[in-house]
Order: C-alpha cells, then sequence, then structure tokens
C-alpha cells in the first residue's frame, strides 16, 4: 500500500508542478507567480519525499539501466546540463534593493490575508 501511495504522490506531484510551472512561464505575471508559489513548493517538497522512495523502492532496476553506457551517458549529460544551469542561476546578477522592495511587499501582502 505505501509503495502505491509513493507512485500516486509521485504522479499528482509531477502534474502540480508541471501546471503550475507552465502556467507561471505562459501567463509571466508576478501575481500569478506570488499565488501559484505555495503549491509550486509544497508539491515540490513531496515530488522530493516521494522521489526518493521511489528510487528505493527500485534502486535494482536504476542500477540495471545504468549499467548500459549510452543510459549512462545521458545521465551523466543530464546532471552536466542541470549543474551548468544552476552555476549559470547562481552568477546571474540581481538587483538587490529591488529584491528588498518585493520582499517587503510580499511579507506586506501576507500580512493582510
Amino acid at each position: 500500500m505505501f509503495r502505491k501511495a509513493v507512485s500516486i504522490t509521485l504522479l499528482v506531484s509531477l502534474m502540480a508542478l508541471a501546471s503550475s510551472g507552465i502556467m507561471m512561464i505562459v501567463l509571466n505575471s508576478l501575481e500569478f507567480q506570488l499565488q501559484m508559489h505555495p503549491v509550486h513548493k509544497i508539491f515540490g517538497i513531496l515530488m522530493t519525499i516521494s522521489g526518493g522512495f521511489h528510487i528505493y523502492f527500485n534502486f535494482k532496476p536504476i542500477k540495471k539501466y545504468l549499467s548500459v553506457r549510452k543510459v549512462l551517458v545521458f545521465g551523466i549529460g543530464m546532471v552536466l546540463i542541470m549543474s551548468v544551469l544552476y552555476v549559470v542561476g547562481f552568477n546571474k546578477p540581481l538587483n538587490k534593493e529591488k529584491i528588498q522592495e518585493i520582499e517587503l511587499l510580499m511579507s506586506q501582502l501576507e500580512s493582510k490575508s
């Protein structure tokens, strides 16, 4: 039963993250992003936890997949792409004053709710 619950949680989390993420990109609205942020964050945490259990339950098949050279190279390539994107994102110059203004506005909006 637990294994089935993990699979359903992983599926629903994927749907929630994908749909909210795509809507954030398509609508490109800060207001919408602020509204969707809690949904996106909560389901991101759920997906991470259920993904960890999924890896645990399927570790032998994953090891078997990675024994195929093409799959291993593809996996390493994906990890490298992810790493490069993280480095680019972390090194992106940001206007600290604007960020503080936005954070102040967000806290004021949250306190009114």
